[in-house]
């Protein structure tokens, strides 16, 4: 099934998907014996790219090199002579949608608690470019604005509000402005002390070889852990209850294993006496991070830059692995099924760009969803239900796992991968022909950046950028796709960063596309293939050649 037509599921600024991987070893786990830090955050890929890669120097000794994003002062991920930091979205729980009821004959007042309390309004004038302003009254309650009122049929004596953290004042630059200075933990520390939302896990490492963890961000404390539905907000015991001291959100400093890593994934467990979110990732990107950390003694910066690399799906190999017995039983007519099922069932997880089971595992996926949502969900639930994947793939895998799950109640699972499979393969062969040794994974798996004028059908192949890349989206090399438009990558690594505190010549930057976004400057993709190689450009000066603020080493050499 296709999601039916709609602007942010078919344009490039749909927002699923957005994560990151971040990690730092300690100086005891480094070939150098220096600290080592890296991350790479997965956004939207887009031209120009949303980094810029940028040295900046002050008269007062202030320096730091790293990634900003345009508009924005300073530096958001980089290192400055003493530390390194980078960020992963926190996805915590900082946003309340409330019910608000109306008095029947005023319905300017909304209930709170056993008083009607009056909406505040606000004229707002929206110039549209042609045409005359449009002008629209915004109403507020005392959670935040009512969001309700942008749905032209949504009428009733309740309306719908929102409460989220960003709304509040905050002083986001005076935090980055303090971590671009730190030259400690503590410092560092201090700095995130200002930052609201939204929250985002940093890691840290200097010089001194200590590295560290912090979640930083404003969270609310609730009475207790929320539903996902609208909340009855004229009931105060409903309403937030301050926020979580910084002192006491997941923080930790020089852990004895000699590594802090996260990946949008849950950071606490069930003694931590707060609520955080219903929201994480799904734990496979900070599992196989852990598992190839703790898989040797040391690593070199390049050894760590390799793992921003990594391709293996420990999703896809452990659904598989639960599915064996059916796959291993199954029978057909046709001989491209048998041999799918075999391919599938030695598979090692890799998500390469020439990979045949890769397209075949992510085929076969969505064929399973299909055949066991379907159904009972109908397609346009359905649709709205696995369009951000990595939202739902731990339910459905629960589901998938276990045979005698009540929803194959009228199919047995057994049924429905022979069915799926069968599905799998027609389709394939529909698309990439009869021939199964062609159905490499970079055929349909397709990286599509594009600039603002190639949107004109004319202009779209002179000026933006298709390629067949590895990945899918539980691979710590993000290869995300939604399943309005399968399989095209549209999530991944926007900036990679790797950076050796013992060794500013080690440490680098790469984009996937490059510095420029005019598409005739010779920065325009200039970096694109040194991205897809794993290989890094190095921002840090050469002291007595100040005039040079990038260096672009060449091909040869092996710390690129």
């Amino acid at each position: 099934w296709e999601f039916p037509s709609d602007f942010l599921a078919e344009s490039d600024w749909h927002p699923a998907g957005n994560g990151s991987n971040n990690w730092a070893i300690a100086p005891s786990r480094s070939t150098g014996g220096s600290a080592i830090l890296c991350n790479d955050p997965h956004l939207r890929m887009t031209l120009p790219s949303i980094w810029y890669l940028m040295h900046l120097k002050e008269q007062d000794g202030y320096e730091v090199w790293g990634a900003s994003i345009p508009g924005i002062p300073y530096i958001q991920l980089g290192h400055n002579q003493w530390i390194a930091w980078g960020m992963t979205a926190a996805v915590c729980d900082d946003v309340e949608i409330y019910r608000e009821k109306l008095h029947i004959l005023e319905p300017d007042r909304y209930l709170v608690g056993h008083r009607w309390q009056k909406l505040e309004t606000r004229r707002e004038l929206i110039p549209i470019r042609g045409r005359q302003p449009r002008e629209r009254i915004m109403r507020w309650s005392r959670h935040g604005p009512i969001i309700s009122d942008f749905n032209e049929t949504y009428s009733g004596q309740e309306i719908l509000s929102v409460r989220w953290t960003a709304h509040e004042p905050s002083r986001e630059l005076q935090s980055l402005y303090a971590v671009n200075h730190a030259r400690n933990w503590e410092e560092f520390q201090k700095g995130l002390h200002d930052h609201t939302a939204p929250t985002l896990n940093f890691v840290y490492a200097d010089r001194d070889g200590n590295i560290g963890y912090i979640l930083a961000g404003k969270i609310p404390r609730r009475a207790e852990v929320p539903s996902l539905l609208p909340l009855e907000g004229w009931d105060e015991q409903n309403d937030w209850q301050g926020y979580i001291p910084f002192e006491e959100l997941p923080h930790v400093y020089n852990p004895p294993d000699g590594f802090v890593a996260s990946a949008n994934n849950r950071v606490t467990d069930s003694v931590y006496p707060y609520y955080l979110s219903h929201f994480f990732e799904p734990p496979h990107r900070i599992r196989r991070i852990r598992e190839l950390l703790s898989g040797r003694k040391k690593f070199s910066a390049d050894d760590l830059a390799a793992i921003q690399l990594d391709n293996v799906s420990l999703h896809a190999k452990e659904l598989i692995g639960s599915l064996e017995v059916d796959l291993a039983h199954l029978v057909d007519e046709n001989s491209i099924v048998k041999t799918a099922a075999d391919r599938l069932l030695s598979w090692d997880g890799r998500c390469t760009v020439e990979s045949i089971e890769a397209t075949l595992f992510h085929v076969f996926h969505h064929r399973l969803l299909v055949n066991v949502l379907g159904p009972a969900l109908g397609e346009e639930l359905f649709c709205a239900y696995v369009e951000i994947l990595n939202q739902c793939i731990v339910p459905t895998d629960r589901i998938l796992n276990d045979p005698t799950s009540v929803w194959f109640k009228d199919r047995s699972r057994f049924q429905v991968v022979a069915i799926s499979l069968r599905e799998t393969c027609a389709e394939l062969q529909e698309a990439l022909g009869d021939n199964l040794e062609e159905w490499h994974w970079g055929s349909i798996h397709r990286l599509h950046m594009n600039h603002a004028l190639g949107r004109l059908d004319i202009l779209k192949p002179l000026l933006g950028i298709d390629l067949s890349t590895p990945g899918d989206g539980m691979t710590i090399n993000m290869g995300f796709y939604r399943h309005s438009n399968p399989y095209s990558h549209t999530v991944g690594a926007s900036l990679r960063l790797v950076v050796d505190l013992g060794d500013w010549q080690a440490s680098g930057f790469i984009l996937p596309s490059g510095q420029s976004g005019h598409p005739l400057s010779a920065h325009y993709r200039d970096q694109l293939s040194y991205w897809l190689g794993g290989k890094r450009i190095v921002l840090f000066t050469p002291p007595g050649d100040e005039s040079r603020c990038l260096v672009l080493k060449p091909d040869q050499d092996k710390r690129q």
